[in-house]
């Protein structure tokens, strides 16, 4: 007969942290269908259900990674906390509202943190969905730049000229995906969590 594995808190964060295929299943047969049930009760549908559901894995996933974490709750309830400001998030975006300034004063500060946690989140992944419609060569040479490779290997590598187009080539290639990320539509939404200075952005 079939038994179900129990796991404690701590042997799920491990598992989280090292990407454990099992531990990842356990945690959508535990969470998906209370997440399910509140997206769907609010304006969602099973779609929007499993993007949060996974958005949320990815957000407590930053977490565990942070040297301060401390778990304060059963670690199912910690991600249903995260997918529940997530979707109010999200139903706000959808619906142009705009949450007023005064609303945060009804959050935790654990919530708070998980706000922040899940607008981190936002502004890497449409940094990363732009990132994908750069060029090829674009690309190549900002990830080299982004893991500190010198100028003069990237330049070698790529074959350009001197180092000075290698530098060139480097700062077209960053206004291209700057630009790209703020005439989305999703930076608009996003505009006042985002900051004009672009402080979000890796640097190069």
């Amino acid at each position: 007969m079939y038994q179900k594995t129990v796991y404690s808190d701590k042997e799920l964060l491990e598992g989280i942290a090292n990407g454990d295929t099992k531990v990842l299943e356990h945690l959508y047969n535990e969470c998906f269908k209370t997440i399910r049930h509140l997206v769907v009760s609010n304006n969602g549908d099973i779609e929007d259900a499993k993007d949060i559901f996974q958005e949320s894995i990815i957000v407590l996933l930053r977490k565990v990674r942070e040297k301060d974490f401390r778990l304060t709750s059963s670690l199912t309830t910690f991600i249903y906390s995260i997918a529940h400001l997530m979707w109010l998030k999200e139903l706000n975006l959808r619906t142009k509202r705009a949450v007023p300034a005064k609303t945060t004063d009804h959050y935790t500060d654990e919530e708070l943190l998980l706000i922040d946690a899940i607008d981190r989140n936002e502004r890497l992944k449409l940094y990363r969905e732009k990132f994908e419609e750069l060029s090829q060569n674009c690309k190549k040479v900002l990830r080299m730049f982004l893991n500190n490779i010198p100028i003069k290997e990237i330049t070698k590598i790529m074959g350009y000229s001197s180092d000075q187009h290698t530098k060139n080539r480097r700062f077209r290639c960053k206004k291209s995906l700057v630009l790209k990320i703020k005439n989305s539509s999703k930076y608009k939404e996003l505009s006042n969590e985002i900051h004009q200075n672009d402080r979000n952005l890796p640097r190069w």
